[in-house]
């Protein structure tokens, strides 16, 4: 299934589940280019520079929305903040099912201590930035060399099994259970 149809899936349940987001006008143009990331990197560089790898390994829901205002001030185009999971292979890291979520929404809180979700930020195109998953695996897996790569990529385009899925849109669910840290 593409990007573009499980971000739509994503919309239609932040709607149904009266979860605040905005909802961007979808474009095949790509924003992305060459010259573009340049600017994205030097953009992430200013803003997120002068944290530890450590920090930003357990705050991706803090990191994609730190960022978000800069990106679109560079981008001149929305984001939208997306909560989700990413497959490496066939094995879903930060996995919580939907209805995991529904029960952690309906309870108003996290159903433990370590919330099984990860953010990033989408682009009109379906594009996506993703701040913290290189950053994260790094710390967690002792690979220095993982440790402020980001992802900037149309999800389409990945190659293997490597994959990013859409579950939820904005920081409203995260909001509502209590976990969203400001930086």
């Amino acid at each position: 299934m593409s990007y573009g149809i499980e971000f739509g899936q994503a919309m239609q349940r932040t709607s149904a589940w009266s979860l605040k987001h905005e909802n961007i006008p979808r474009t095949d143009k790509r924003y992305l280019t060459p010259e573009m990331m340049c600017k994205v990197t030097a953009c992430l560089q200013e803003c997120m520079g002068h944290f530890d790898a450590e920090k930003i390994a357990v705050q991706c829901f803090a990191f994609s929305g730190f960022v978000q205002d800069a990106l679109e001030e560079v981008l001149d185009v929305p984001l939208t903040y997306t909560l989700g999971f990413v497959k490496l292979g066939n094995k879903p890291i930060f996995y919580t099912s939907m209805e995991g979520l529904k029960e952690m929404l309906d309870a108003g809180r996290p159903a433990t201590a370590t919330l099984n979700l990860h953010a990033w930020l989408t682009l009109p195109s379906d594009e996506i930035i993703d701040v913290t998953f290189g950053t994260t695996l790094g710390v967690l897996r002792n690979e220095p060399e993982m440790i402020g790569r980001i992802a900037t990529i149309h999800p389409d385009d990945m190659v293997g099994e490597h994959s990013y899925h859409p579950q939820l849109l904005g920081d409203d669910f995260l909001r509502r259970i209590g976990v969203l840290v400001e930086l």
